[in-house]
C-alpha cells in the first residue's frame, strides 16, 4: 500500500456540479441570442481555453463578445451569465475537509477567474487546503504535464506519493503521465471505496 503523502483534488464535477445548458439559457435570456453562438465562440473558436490559460481576462472576454455580437454586454452580465455553469456540492465540500485532516490537500483545477472566486467564496474547505493549483494562474491546462507539475510544487509533496482526483478520464491519464497516482471520480461512495487502498478510512 502506497503512504500518500497529499491529493490533489479537481473542482468542476468534483467539488462542483457542473451546468452548462444554464449558461446558455442565461445568454439567450439576456441577449436574445442563441446560446450555439457561445457555445461556437467558447469551444469551436477557443476562447474559453484562452482565458483558462489567463490569456484574456473575464472582463476581456466580456468586451469581445459584446463587439463580436454588437450587444449590451457589461463584465458583470458575463460573470453572472458565466457563473450559472458550477454550483457548489456541499456533500463533496464536506467530504473534502475531512481528506484536509489527514492529509496535505491542494485544489488543481483549469479555471478562469471568475469561476474560481466563485469558488473561493463559496467552498469551505479550502480553509484548510494546503495551496490552489489553478490553470489560469499557471498559464497551463490539464492534462498537460506541466500543470501537474506546478501542482504538485504547490502541494508540496513528491510526484508518486500524490494522488490526482478528477472527473475527467483525460485528465487522469495526464495525471498518470506525470508520474502521479490517480483516481478518476465518478460520485462520492465509490471514492471512499477506492480510498480505503491507501488507508483511508470514511
Amino acid at each position: 500500500m502506497t503512504r500518500l503523502e497529499g491529493i490533489l483534488i479537481d473542482a468542476g464535477g468534483v467539488l462542483c456540479r457542473l451546468h452548462e445548458e444554464a449558461v446558455y439559457a442565461a445568454w439567450e435570456a439576456k441577449t436574445g441570442l442563441p446560446g450555439e453562438k457561445l457555445r461556437t465562440e467558447l469551444y469551436d473558436r477557443g476562447l474559453k481555453e484562452e482565458f483558462d490559460r489567463g490569456l484574456k481576462h473575464p472582463a476581456g472576454v466580456a468586451l469581445f463578445l459584446k463587439y463580436r455580437f454588437e450587444i449590451d454586454l457589461e463584465k458583470d452580465d458575463w460573470r453572472a451569465i458565466w457563473n450559472e455553469a458550477i454550483s457548489i456540492d456541499p456533500e463533496m465540500d464536506k467530504f473534502a475537509r475531512g481528506l484536509a485532516v489527514h492529509l496535505p490537500v491542494a485544489l488543481a483545477s483549469t479555471t478562469d477567474k471568475y469561476h474560481h472566486a466563485k469558488m473561493q467564496a463559496e467552498l469551505t474547505c479550502f480553509e484548510l487546503f494546503k495551496g490552489q493549483a489553478v490553470s489560469y494562474e499557471i498559464g497551463h491546462i490539464k492534462p498537460e504535464i506541466e500543470f501537474y507539475r506546478r501542482a504538485v510544487e504547490k502541494l508540496g509533496t513528491s510526484p508518486g506519493k500524490t494522488l490526482f482526483i478528477d472527473d475527467l478520464e483525460v485528465n487522469v491519464q495526464g495525471a498518470a503521465n506525470a508520474g502521479l497516482l490517480a483516481l478518476r471520480f465518478t460520485g462520492l461512495e465509490k471514492l471512499q471505496e477506492d480510498l480505503k487502498a491507501y488507508g483511508l478510512l470514511f
